[in-house]
């Protein structure tokens, strides 16, 4: 890709180097290869990368429980941030997942992770409560997060403003 709007698409095998660079260096605890592997093989799972100046800047991932989108982990490259990348993820994450039938998003995030539990806040999620020392590399707890109904009128008018489309249009 050369240029223009950031590209999202599903996350394939070849493309694990390049995600495995970006978990390494966002994550105390990194997922592996082979952890990556068995979740583009799981159905219901949704894996995305976003491509911008011609590599891979960032990835998200999803599974689907019935109703529910329960994201699983989501980063961009540190030098890559702050260019509305994780909004493209997130946007085509909730298309993906709203098409298998989700209703509502759920997801843990690290309580010091400040920049983090502000964009989800802005997608409409909400602080159900804490996971204590869940994440075990730190001893620190999570925080966990969940949005309304995606069919909402009031859901889908956030997303509209948020992905500057008309409402309802692509999402």
């Amino acid at each position: 890709m050369s240029g223009g709007r950031p590209r999202v698409r599903e996350m394939r095998g070849e493309d694990l180097p390049a995600v495995l660079v970006i978990e390494d260096r966002v994550f105390p605890s990194p997922w592996t290869f082979e952890i990556f592997l068995v979740e583009l093989e799981r159905p219901g799972s949704i894996y995305l990368t976003v491509e911008e100046a011609g590599g891979i800047a960032g990835y998200a991932g999803a599974r689907m429980f019935g109703q529910e989108i329960h994201v699983t982990n989501m980063a961009v490259a540190p030098e890559r941030r702050r260019r509305g990348l994780a909004t493209e993820l997130m946007l085509e994450c909730l298309r993906r997942g709203m098409e298998l039938g989700g209703r509502y998003v759920t997801l843990e995030v690290r309580q010091g992770n400040t920049s983090a539990l502000e964009f989800y806040r802005r997608f409409g999620f909400e602080e159900l409560g804490l996971r204590s020392g869940y994440y075990h590399e730190t001893g620190e707890d999570a925080v966990i997060m969940a949005t309304g109904d995606l069919q909402a009128e009031s859901y889908r008018a956030l997303i509209s403003d948020i992905s500057g489309r008309p409402e309802g249009k692509d999402i």
